[in-house]
């Protein structure tokens, strides 16, 4: 039953106050001065409620949680659902009683001042005036946001290709061993570029194989050495991880839940046998053997993210490119870095990309790459995949733009597209857009 009593009390005073003055009596009432809102709501949109709260002190009446962007069409036609006053309510001019009986047109609580209501006391002297902010979203929460930076770096050439890393809020572009750029991630940052050519990067390391590992970068070379950095410029040879690693794979970090400390996952090769063999360290001082690593296991263009299980253990994906000719790109899962599974499924397997990269974003997986014409998602944990939803979009520039790029994702959930090396040089930036920060 919609709320009609806000009538039936301004007819009650006005009534009570003529019967009062007509009568010859000497009892005096006193009528309450309470001219605040109390409870406010709107009918569903799209068949759901919003919830209003009210700022007493600001006189400021509001929903936290946005209304969909095409709400618009709703507003201007509403019915109010409670208003909750021990008064009367006025709206418009003065002396315009509001009849929450019928449809509002709400569509002026959208702008920056909203729109405005009196509250009159029973004892129609106290009133006070609130505004009704109504926030609506501006964009789709559910569709990608991507825009061209203003600036990138001039990269005439990449041998191996590109390869960008995140250290710390740092986005690091190495087109060669002896030469990075560096800009900061932060949207509100001037994003400049500084180019360092001084890397001191062995000429046979493998840029593909740079990883973060947490405040730290490592990489590994043809000869099977292990570097790091703290910085991205100055690197030194680890005397205790280097020998024989063929590709280093991933960074799990601390978990307190399964109480296991960071780990750093790689590929060794056995001396003996010849044989590649998954290892891992916690301790930087030395590899733990795991499994023999299977034929169609990627061991070149390493892409890797990392994602929490729904009872907070840390799980770390893996894609890339393998020796063995196949139809479909495969996923594989580790929760140690020593024991990987291969997530292929007949049900619902991606189909093949070259140089794939896979990203864990909005609580899904990401698989793309290729000419940039497709992307899929797996909200299965990397078991079924599927063509993603037509919002989850990429700019047709991107198709246009070459091979010759790498992608990565900050921890503003950011995702970075970087070209250069191949006649084009662009940095693309997006973000879905419920997942902004800034």
């Amino acid at each position: 039953m919609r709320t009609k009593f806000l009538l039936i009390i301004a007819c009650f005073v006005f009534v009570s106050v003529a019967i009062s003055s007509c009568l010859d009596s000497d009892t005096e009432y006193v009528y309450s001065s309470d001219a605040t809102v109390h409870a406010f709501a709107l009918d569903t949109i799209h068949g759901k409620k919003y919830k209003f709260e009210i700022d007493q002190i600001q006189r400021l009446i509001f929903n936290r949680d946005s209304l969909p962007m095409d709400a618009d069409t709703i507003l201007d036609s509403i019915l109010i659902d409670s208003f909750l006053v021990y008064g009367y309510v006025l709206s418009g001019t003065q002396d315009t009683l509001l009849d929450t009986s019928n449809p509002q047109n709400l569509l002026a609580a959208t702008s920056g001042d909203g729109m405005t209501f009196r509250i009159y006391a029973p004892d129609n002297i106290t009133n006070r005036t609130y505004t009704l902010r109504i926030n609506v979203h501006k964009e789709d929460p559910d569709s990608m946001s991507w825009i061209k930076m203003a600036s990138a770096p001039v990269i005439e050439s990449a041998p191996q290709g590109l390869k960008a890393v995140i250290l710390n809020d740092d986005l690091l572009i190495y087109p060669s061993y002896n030469e990075v750029y560096i800009t900061s991630t932060i949207p509100s940052s001037s994003n400049a570029w500084t180019n360092h050519n001084e890397v001191n990067l062995p000429e046979d390391v493998i840029l593909g194989s740079i990883i973060n590992a947490g405040e730290t970068l490592m990489a590994n070379t043809e000869q099977g050495d292990v570097y790091t950095s703290n910085d991205g410029i100055r690197w030194e040879r680890s005397e205790t991880l280097s020998g024989n690693i063929t590709c280093l794979l991933a960074y799990l970090p601390a978990n307190d839940i399964s109480d296991t400390p960071a780990t750093l996952s790689a590929i060794q090769k056995d001396e003996t046998d010849g044989k590649l063999y998954f290892c891992s360290t916690n301790t930087a001082i030395s590899w733990t053997r795991g499994e023999e690593v299977p034929e169609n296991f990627p061991t070149r263009n390493i892409s890797a993210t990392l994602k929490t299980t729904s009872n907070g253990l840390c799980q770390v994906f893996l894609t890339g490119s393998s020796d063995v000719e196949s139809e479909h790109t495969t996923p594989w899962a580790s929760m140690d870095g020593l024991t990987w599974v291969d997530l292929y499924t007949e049900a619902g397997y991606c189909p093949m990309i070259s140089t794939p990269y896979i990203i864990g974003y909005n609580d899904a997986l990401y698989i793309w790459g290729g000419d940039m014409s497709r992307v899929y998602t797996s909200d299965t944990g990397g078991i079924v995949w599927a063509e993603a939803d037509e919002k989850f979009w990429l700019p047709e520039e991107f198709v246009s733009n070459g091979p010759s790029y790498t992608i990565v994702h900050d921890r503003n959930d950011f995702i970075w597209v970087i070209w250069g090396g191949n006649g084009t040089n662009e940095i693309w930036r997006g973000c879905l857009n419920k997942l902004k920060k800034f």
